[in-house]
């Protein structure tokens, strides 16, 4: 009997020995995985390039990176150094890049700073070159150039990290004329209402005429000037100046009475080159008047701008936004004209012997829009394409009229960086 007893216990031990595996097997706990979306949000340094200027002499070294990313910077000495931080980056895939001895850079070295900090370290010679930092819409510039006279680095203040899930900002702001630009261009502008009449009533011959006078306004070249300031990547606002010519084409077209035969009218049109060769220009109506060509005056224009960036890339941006201007100049209004009448009084017999038109000043606020394409050169120059729409309607008092001014200003021109 103990026996058996004593064989029951042993095949229970051992099935119990056989389970203890099976079991540790079951209940072992596997290692987590990172999500696919973990994978795809984590951001990475993915390239460092360079290239000479060889207009300027400066170098620039592109970083791009790949993710959200925040920078803070600041300079070592003994040797001299460079140091950008990336936040959160917390992989590296880009090479280090030695032996560039260009504009006063040696070297530039990567490493993991921090699980979650990239570092890039710029070996500098002595003295210490200049440099510039700013942002790309995917990674960071930097510039390194040699001054003509090299004076004392002031100490750099390191900048800020931004918070978690911001856009890192384009520029790393400086005193002075940091992120300062210049524009000047030349185009043509064009009147989206070109002309504007009125008719009045008169007397001739001691019978009641009318006289419609006309005025139309063609293309007229436009010089432009400007300066701005860029604000944050995506912004820059500033001041403009305008000047373009207002050319006036005049034309008169009445109804005259015939002066023997009452009843009769004779309709009568005359163009610009019609008046031309007895036209009077009076500067007010107590004045002199003075003979001309041609009605012609300048429309000067100052306004404020601001762009906003609607596409960007490393060489182009696009932008556009609101423009309020103070537009001034003057418009011409009929004051007196004499005709020629001879026989047989035809339409044809009438001509005109002397006309005199008055000069009205206006001023007017103007508001509009600003659509400017950018292509960058170098980092100081990007030629530029601007199309400037203002709408303004003036009143010609002599002829209690408004006259349209709803213009577009299309130029052509240069951008100079600061």
């Amino acid at each position: 009997m103990k026996l058996f007893q004593t064989r029951i216990a042993g095949m229970i031990c051992g099935l119990a020995l056989l389970a203890v595996p099976v079991f540790s097997e079951s209940v072992q706990e596997q290692p987590p995985q990172p999500s696919v979306s973990a994978q795809q949000s984590v951001s990475v340094i993915k390239e460092i390039t360079h290239r000479k200027m060889e207009a300027t002499g400066r170098l620039v070294v592109t970083v791009r990176v790949e993710g959200r990313f925040g920078i803070e910077t600041f300079a070592l000495g003994g040797p001299a150094r460079l140091v950008i931080d990336f936040s959160p980056v917390p992989l590296i895939e880009a090479p280090p890049l030695t032996h560039i001895n260009e504009a006063g850079l040696l070297n530039i070295r990567a490493g993991q700073f921090l699980p979650n900090v990239a570092r890039l370290v710029f070996d500098l010679e002595e003295p210490t070159p200049s440099y510039n930092i700013s942002s790309l819409p995917d990674g960071v510039r930097i510039t390194f150039w040699r001054e003509a006279a090299v004076k004392p680095a002031a100490p750099r203040a390191p900048a800020a990290v931004p918070a978690a899930g911001a856009a890192p900002e384009t520029f790393v702001r400086g005193g002075g004329l940091k992120n300062m630009l210049l524009r000047v261009g030349v185009g043509m502008s064009l009147f989206f209402k070109p002309e504007f009449s009125v008719t009045a009533d008169s007397s001739l011959y001691g019978r009641p005429a009318s006289l419609t006078e006309s005025y139309r306004q063609g293309m007229a070249p436009v010089l432009e000037l400007g300066a701005g300031v860029r604000i944050n990547p995506k912004f820059k606002a500033g001041l403009g100046f305008g000047h373009q010519m207002l050319w006036m084409n005049p034309a008169l077209e009445g109804s005259l009475p015939h002066p023997t035969l009452p009843g009769i009218f004779r309709e009568v049109v005359f163009e610009a080159e019609d008046l031309t060769d007895n036209m009077r220009v009076l500067a007010d109506e107590d004045g002199e008047p003075r003979a001309a060509t041609r009605l012609r005056s300048g429309l000067w224009t100052v306004y404020a701008w601001g762009l906003y960036s609607i596409y960007q890339s490393d060489k182009v941006d696009l932008s556009a936004g609101p423009v309020v201007g103070f537009s001034f100049g003057k418009l011409f209004s009929l004051e007196d004209f004499a005709v020629n009448d001879v026989a047989p009084y035809g339409a044809q017999n009438v001509t005109i012997s002397s006309v005199t038109y008055l000069e009205n000043n206006f001023a007017k606020i103007d508001p509009g829009l600003l659509a400017s394409l950018t292509y960058l050169l170098d980092d100081y120059l990007s030629l530029t394409a601007n199309l400037r729409i203002h709408y303004v309607d003036v009143i010609v008092e002599e002829l209690q009229r408004r006259a349209s001014l709803f213009r577009a200003s299309f130029s052509l021109g240069l951008e100079f960086g600061l």
